[in-house]
């Protein structure tokens, strides 16, 4: 029985416990399940593809190699993009070049803070979005591919806090310590990232 990643920690642990065995079949479902998202992830913070796509495949070689001595002090999920994080820097620093997530992408132009709740979320749906309807289920896998391609155009340091948070569910506190920035500067680009997504969707709302 192949086993998929899940939120609920009971089946991450039958997850991690199949890892440690060594069962291939796990490991062939959380690459399948992950490979594209990671890629997502390293790009932001090397812009090679192919550079890349090889930071991902060694940090499958590190997780095949330390899962046995992993503690599950984090998440699975949460491991293995620190074990990446740490992978992509090595190479950037590698370059020559230095990366931070901490100093840029601050005086973007936001969308007022009041239009949202606590979470993130519109405190009024623009439009058809309020809606319940065809049209707006094929509507929302428009905004959806919309949302994606306008993610690939926010700064590395906003993409990288959104892709974790927003893509991938992990906490403050698990995207804080991946990328190494504080609370305070998770909180401004997370709301910057989130802002440009969101005036992009409005506008492309708005133009239907």
């Amino acid at each position: 029985m192949v086993l998929r990643v899940a939120n609920s920690r009971r089946d991450e642990r039958a997850l991690i416990q199949a890892l440690k065995r060594g069962d291939e079949k796990a490991f062939r479902q959380l690459v399948a399940e992950q490979q594209k998202s990671m890629l997502a992830f390293a790009r932001t913070f090397l812009r090679d593809p192919s550079a890349a796509e090889e930071a991902v495949q060694d940090t499958w070689m590190a997780l095949i190699s330390g899962i046995a001595k992993f503690e599950e002090r984090s998440s699975l999920k949460s491991w293995t993009f620190a074990v990446l994080a740490n992978i992509a820097r090595t190479k950037v620093k590698r370059n020559g070049r230095s990366v931070s997530f901490s100093d840029m992408g601050y005086n973007d132009p936001a969308v007022d803070p009041d239009r949202f709740l606590g979470d993130g979320s519109w405190l009024s749906p623009p439009g058809r979005w309020s809606e319940i309807n065809p049209e707006r289920i094929v509507g929302g896998k428009q905004l959806l591919a919309h949302a994606m391609s306008v993610l690939e155009t926010l700064p590395p340091n906003q993409r990288a806090v959104v892709t974790l948070r927003d893509l991938e569910g992990l906490s403050p506190e698990e995207t804080c310590s991946i990328l190494e920035v504080s609370e305070a500067n998770h909180r401004i680009l997370l709301h910057r990232g989130r802002s440009r997504i969101r005036a992009a969707l409005e506008e492309l709302m708005g133009n239907s």
